[in-house]
């Protein structure tokens, strides 16, 4: 068996939000926008009347593909997002940046927030933000490696 990673998806509950964020922090543009999926989504999860909006984004650079996926129930009202990512079914994208503090900046200008606060570990500091759009983002730096003669 032969294999590889395709994309990495978040679910989001408001889809342009979310897309202008991964734009402006990060740079992602969309290779395609679907604004209404139906019967195909609802077989494919298994909840009959589920609709979606999803967008697959490409970020600066080779082979990173993002999908934020918004879903709604044609019956009911969409569920709320969920504001702790420790939950299991959860799900966070993370990026090494080479200036933290500039990232963080930029994110926060993009829309999102601080959930905790910066801490630092062995090798490195890193954070959890969520995104417009509901996402969770966590920003991680290492300390650069000492070059080897």
């Amino acid at each position: 068996m032969s294999f590889h990673l395709h994309h990495v998806s978040l679910t989001v509950g408001d889809l342009p939000a979310a897309m202008a964020f991964f734009t402006k922090a990060f740079g992602f543009h969309a290779d395609f926008v679907e604004e209404d999926m139906g019967p195909d989504i609802a077989r494919m999860a298994g909840h009959a009347g589920l609709l979606c909006a999803f967008t697959q984004m490409r970020a600066p650079g080779p082979g990173m593909v993002l999908e934020l996926i918004c879903f709604h129930d044609a019956a009911g009202p969409a569920p709320q997002g969920d504001a702790l990512p420790w939950r299991p079914g959860a799900g966070h994208i993370c990026f090494h940046v080479d200036d933290l503090e500039k990232a963080l900046d930029t994110c926060r200008a993009a829309g999102a927030e601080l959930l905790g606060e910066v801490i630092g570990f062995p090798g490195g500091r890193c954070c959890y933000l969520r995104s417009p759009g509901g996402a969770f983002v966590e920003l991680e730096w290492i300390v650069p490696a000492e070059p080897t003669p």
